[in-house]
């Protein structure tokens, strides 16, 4: 169980705990500017350069509808896609969730644990995925698929336990119900899970992690309030606090260089920083803008995430490890938001645009500026209306959400 700011307890089974922080830190946010206490000034903000009008407006792709039969809502989260053309993601089929795997040819549902329902929400290249299923009891407990095999990873002690990610090497993060009625973030090595721990509070998850065992996400303290860390699995512990002083944060991804990227409420503003070898870096806002908030890191320890003004405008940004910029929008319109990039620099997410009446998929590069993934599929099925982008693999893959349900866009050769 976590508990909320107010003090109600919040029973997490139909949410990941990601989602949960990510309201959490939302909800506290209104008004307000500045820097982050104790932090150094705000690096130089600015606005990329319009980019010279290209010949083609970056890759030509094709579609691929994914998902299972029946399915009428389907959902994959940033880290549900892997080079290959691999997805991993939800289906609501009826009045249960099914986890599935699209293995670059066919949908594959996962299965259970012996109960009704399942979720899934990472994959490695491997193939392997995890996510929480329910047992026969209808409990949910944390799976790790592997070449047809789902495989119960228990428990702290507790009842429950969700998985979040995996990495390349099969590891895997998440935060499971201790024999102590806490919830707290657990890191599990292929044989054993570990307790993450907190700090000093009752609850803790794990939302990120890499290959060399390092696992990042949010605990909580003893009196309720909630602060990025990073647990180190090749030393075991203790989690060390990453966050700005004074602040609730999240951290919300970390790259194989160890790199971080966190979200923090202060007072009144939502702020992005990049954590990196013990130094903390506020990431800045543009001139009049209310707040940021980080949502991905990559390779290269750039940032993405959405800047948001006093008039609720939002738009997505890209920070290069020196310089904040706004990505702009589709169409003139006030809202685009980034989820998602991989390691050369492409940018996923979804805009609102007005000459289209509605949101709409989209993808930047440096190289072409933001375009409309619906004018770059070349096989787009009649009716079909890419809705967001929701998760982008190294080799250029990208999860989408349309109006009728999930897509997989890959690029032409």
């Amino acid at each position: 169980m976590f508990t909320s700011r107010s003090g109600s307890t919040v029973r997490p089974a139909l949410r990941t705990a990601a989602t949960f922080a990510a309201l959490a830190l939302l909800a506290a946010c209104g008004g307000g500017g500045g820097n982050g206490p104790g932090r150094q000034p705000a690096p130089p903000v600015a606005s990329p350069p319009p980019p010279t009008p290209p010949v083609e407006r970056g890759p030509l792709y094709h579609f691929t509808a994914i998902g299972l039969p029946g399915m009428t809502l389907g959902a994959v989260v940033r880290q549900g896609i892997a080079n290959g053309a691999l997805v991993a993601g939800t289906a609501w089929i009826g009045t249960e969730t099914r986890a599935f795997l699209y293995d670059g040819k066919k949908n594959i549902d996962l299965g259970t644990l012996g109960g009704g329902s399942a979720r899934a929400f990472s994959v490695n290249p491997c193939g392997h995925v995890t996510g929480w299923a329910y047992t026969d009891t209808g409990i949910a407990h944390a799976f790790y698929y592997e070449n047809g095999s789902l495989r119960d990873l228990g428990t702290l002690g507790g009842a429950d336990s969700y998985g979040n990610v995996i990495s390349t090497c099969g590891k895997v993060a998440g935060w499971a119900g201790t024999s102590a009625g806490q919830a707290h973030a657990f890191y599990h090595d292929g044989k054993t899970m570990h307790d993450i721990g907190t700090f000093g509070g009752d609850a803790s998850a794990a939302t990120a992690l890499n290959s060399l065992g390092q696992v990042v996400g949010y605990a909580y303290l003893a009196d309720s309030t909630y602060r990025a860390f990073l647990y180190d699995a090749r030393t075991g512990g203790p989690i060390l606090d990453i966050g700005p002083a004074g602040w609730r944060s999240r951290a919300v991804d970390i790259n194989e260089a160890g790199q971080v990227a966190i979200s923090a409420v202060g007072a009144s503003t939502l702020r992005a920083y990049r954590y990196a070898g013990g130094a903390l870096l506020d990431l800045g806002l543009p001139p009049g803008a209310r707040d940021a908030e980080a949502t991905a890191i990559n390779a290269a320890g750039h940032v993405v995430g959405t800047v948001t003004y006093p008039d609720e405008r939002k738009v997505a940004f890209l920070h290069d490890g020196t310089t904040l910029h706004e990505l702009g929008t589709l169409g003139g319109g006030r809202i685009s938001q980034a989820v998602a990039i991989n390691a050369s620099g492409l940018v996923v997410g979804s805009s609102v645009d007005p000459t289209a009446v509605g949101q709409r998929a989209f993808a930047w590069s440096s190289s072409y500026g933001m375009v409309n993934l619906n004018e770059r599929v070349t096989n787009l099925p009649k009716g079909v209306t890419l809705i967001a982008a929701l998760a982008v693999a190294d080799d250029g893959g990208i999860a989408v959400r349309t109006n009728e349900g999930l897509g997989l866009l890959r690029p032409r050769k």
